[in-house]
């Protein structure tokens, strides 16, 4: 049985569509893989004081499909192991996150506006003159590029973060050895070295 020129041209037209829907697929899925995903917002709540003394922070990212706040105790004897403490979903998409001046509450910035969550998680009013402005993400340092790796220097000591590149560094303890680095491809905790 011979294929007549009409049915060849439907066959070409059906086959061109099927390929034309997967190549949109394929193109639509990579697409939403592609999104720039932004370093999650810190702030560091506690800085340790010894070895004994764990520093908490508290991280405003997206997991799966949502925006969440959550504090984390960082165990030092634990490989430095995130211990969630309390988490709370948000509203919006975070874009800025700040300390509060006079209580353990954290200030967080959704879709324009401040919102002030006590030390429970709980939305609260209060007045933004009570949000830190300062951040206490270290400015002080020195970074260096050698070899194609990063490294900060604080004085005579030095943080080798290796290839990354670093958007953020927050001391975790008081006297400046353990760092908490927000790279482009992940969080690390690390030691300053002489």
């Amino acid at each position: 049985m011979r294929e007549t020129r009409k049915e060849r041209r439907v066959r070409f037209l059906l086959l061109f569509i099927c390929i034309s829907f997967t190549i949109g697929a394929l193109y639509y899925k990579y697409s939403k893989q592609r999104e720039i995903i932004s370093p999650p917002l810190v702030t560091v709540l506690h800085q340790s004081l010894d070895k004994e003394d764990n520093p908490i922070i508290v991280l405003a990212k997206k997991q799966e499909n949502n925006y969440i706040l959550a504090e984390y105790e960082v165990q030092i004897d634990d490989n430095y192991l995130f211990k969630t403490r309390k988490a709370v979903t948000l509203d919006g998409k975070p874009t800025m996150i700040s300390l509060d001046k006079e209580s353990i509450g954290i200030w967080v910035k959704i879709e324009g506006k401040w919102n002030y969550f006590t030390s429970d998680f709980e939305v609260a009013t209060r007045s933004t003159v009570y949000r830190e402005r300062n951040s206490v993400e270290q400015s002080n340092l020195t970074t260096i590029k050698k070899d194609g790796r990063t490294i900060v220097q604080l004085g005579d000591k030095q943080l080798d973060v290796g290839e990354r590149e670093i958007y953020q560094l927050f001391p975790l303890s008081k006297d400046g050895s353990l760092w908490l680095v927000i790279t482009d491809q992940e969080i690390i905790i690390s030691r300053m070295k002489n």
